[in-house]
């Protein structure tokens, strides 16, 4: 079967591939529009979308008014069906693009400063990118326009990397700084701004880039894009963890709770995080031990002789042996004589900066969910 691929606001102009369609196509309703109106979005396998200008994602290019500050009045004087709220049905095409998501499209958002335009309202761009969570990222993004052939490529930029490489040939015209938006970055500028950045919609997976800036880096973002799996859509899914510590090293476990959260670890308890003025202090870290699948100790030896710690211990390590599951994670943070019973057990070493993010990575591993599980 063809891979369907759609773009809008950018036309491909390399060679044909095998089993690939390739189509420039608009967010246009059909029955307005049906020459330039793209199909459900979730007909398509990948999907990209540029709305450099209201045109480009109305109609999936540029027209004589793409430049213009008045371009949503231009396109109404032209054809009264051109009439924004007429022409363009958001919330229809906002449905497909969930669930398109949801069916394993490969969904990448290209980025562009903003339009506003007072058209009965104020009106931006970033309408076309049919994502609420995405258009709030969005917009909360500081942009930062010039030219530059200079930038780093990360190791999360996989199959990106070509794309990043080209635009050390061509260019690149635009990148921008996070406020509090959790993202794996693929490539930044050498002050650091962002280039490219995949982040999580539920439990999808998006990516973020800036726009290509030739003929070539257009075409080479698409074939590196066609690498991309079905399975990559589908945003990792982790287990909860309680971390149990000795008050002394907290500094360490925000830290760790910090990294674990930008990874995707939606719960993970803290009794200074949890528990509210009033709560039974010793009934709800017992629920949230029960509860939470992963029980997390940080050693030191601060932890090992704290009996408020044992207590918390000696309660996982008897859900466990109840169970016959795997509860207790041996979390070391300096070195320190293990509780006998934990002694027989694989543990995270955290001691060196070196050795953190190798751990954080193989304690994720434990954390997740499998898509067999997960019932995917």
């Amino acid at each position: 079967m063809a891979t369907k691929v759609l773009l809008v606001g950018l036309e491909y102009s390399g060679q044909p591939y095998e089993n690939v369609i390739i189509e420039t196509k608009g967010l246009c309703r059909p029955e307005i529009c049906n020459k330039y109106a793209a199909n459900a979005l979730y007909e398509y396998d990948m999907v990209i979308i540029y709305p450099k200008s209201y045109s480009h994602f109305i109609f999936g290019k540029e027209t004589s008014f793409s430049s213009s500050n008045e371009e949503l009045w231009e396109l109404k004087s032209k054809e009264n069906k051109y009439d924004l709220d007429q022409v363009f049905d958001q919330t229809e095409r906002s449905s497909e693009l969930d669930a398109a998501l949801k069916h394993g499209t490969r969904v990448i958002f290209l980025l562009t400063p903003d339009k506003l335009i007072q058209f009965f309202g104020w009106r931006s761009l970033y309408m076309g990118y049919l994502n609420n969570i995405v258009y709030k990222k969005i917009k909360s993004l500081i942009f930062h326009e010039k030219f530059s052939t200079k930038l780093s490529i990360q190791t999360d930029a996989k199959v990106f990397t070509p794309y990043f490489q080209q635009l050390r040939k061509d260019g690149w015209t635009l990148c921008w700084d996070f406020l509090d938006v959790e993202r794996v970055q693929l490539a930044t500028t050498p002050e650091n701004h962002s280039l490219g950045c995949e982040i999580n919609i539920g439990n999808c997976k998006v990516w973020i880039l800036t726009p290509p800036s030739s003929p070539e880096s257009t075409n080479i973002l698409i074939k590196a894009s066609l690498d991309l799996t079905k399975e990559e859509v589908q945003a990792h899914r982790y287990h909860g963890i309680f971390l149990s510590h000795s008050h002394e090293d907290k500094e360490f476990v925000h830290r760790l709770r910090a990294s674990l959260v930008e990874k995707g670890v939606e719960d993970v308890w803290t009794d200074e995080a949890e528990i509210l003025i009033g709560d039974s202090l010793i009934q709800k870290i017992h629920d949230a031990i029960e509860k939470t699948e992963y029980f997390g100790v940080i050693l030191t030896p601060r932890s090992v002789k704290s009996s408020w710690v044992q207590h918390e211990l000696e309660k996982a390590m008897n859900i466990e042996i109840v169970s016959n599951n795997v509860k207790v994670l041996p979390l070391l943070f300096e070195q320190c004589d293990l509780p006998g019973f934990l002694k027989g057990k694989l543990y995270a070493d955290f001691t060196t900066s070196s050795s953190y993010e190798d751990s954080l990575e193989k304690l994720l591993r434990r954390l997740e969910i499998s898509s067999q599980l997960s019932g995917k």
